[in-house]
């Protein structure tokens, strides 16, 4: 999840209402009906939002930032001349309890300022290029692995995320894009699930995910 969500979050306001939550559950996890009806643009298109999700970093699991380290070469490789690849200041140092990542702690990935074009901010992850492109996914791919193999899960399912065991729309981060956010509903073609249907699939595995597909079709 981002870190404006993790704050989010802690109001009870934001608690998930229990009539949207669908009568099914995939890798374990509670599903919100909101991914089926909330629009969303066709696909992640950096040239239209100038990775505007990426603006304010996210927490990442201490597994993930473990295997962010253990790449820190090819990760650091990848940077540009606009990025900090000293791996001291990847992360904010702050650990925090979150029952939402496998090892039940997160860290944040540092916020640098930074010129984020079109996306309008002016701030945005460590790992975040000058062509607001993902460090840990060009690298990644430069070692001919899948592009997701070290970026971290809530990195690729935005704006799918999970609160408290259920998979739902992150609506706070969203709010703020222009491109992708409620701002730019113009832009919606179809569903977050039918945006998202890849980046679930990874996350959640091939069967788990066509158990969401078919009570998407039934539905």
């Amino acid at each position: 999840m981002s870190k404006e969500q993790s704050n989010i979050l802690a109001s009870e306001e934001d608690e998930i209402p229990a009539e949207r939550i669908a009568p099914i559950t995939v890798a374990g996890l509670r599903v919100d009906e909101i991914i089926f009806t909330h629009g969303f643009v066709h696909y992640c298109d950096i040239s239209k939002c100038g990775g505007g999700c990426c603006h304010s970093g996210v927490y990442a699991d201490l597994g993930e930032r473990d295997e962010i380290l253990r790449n820190a070469a090819a990760i650091g490789e990848a940077m540009d001349e606009t990025q900090d690849r000293d791996t001291e200041t990847w992360f904010d140092g702050e650990i925090i309890e979150d029952m939402d990542f496998p090892s039940g702690h997160a860290i944040g990935t540092e916020v640098h300022e930074r010129d984020g074009g079109i996306s309008g901010f002016t701030e945005g992850c460590v790992f975040l290029d000058k062509r607001h492109f993902c460090s840990i996914q060009v690298a990644a791919v430069n070692a001919g692995l899948h592009r997701w193999a070290w970026k971290p899960k809530y990195c690729i399912l935005f704006p799918i995320t999970v609160v408290e065991g259920v998979l739902t729309y992150d609506d706070g981060h969203s709010e703020d894009l222009h491109h992708c956010g409620p701002a730019g509903a113009g832009n919606y073609v179809h569903s977050v699930f039918e945006s998202m249907r890849e980046e679930l699939q990874y996350f959640i595995g091939e069967s788990e995910s066509a158990k969401l597909e078919y009570y998407y079709q039934s539905d």
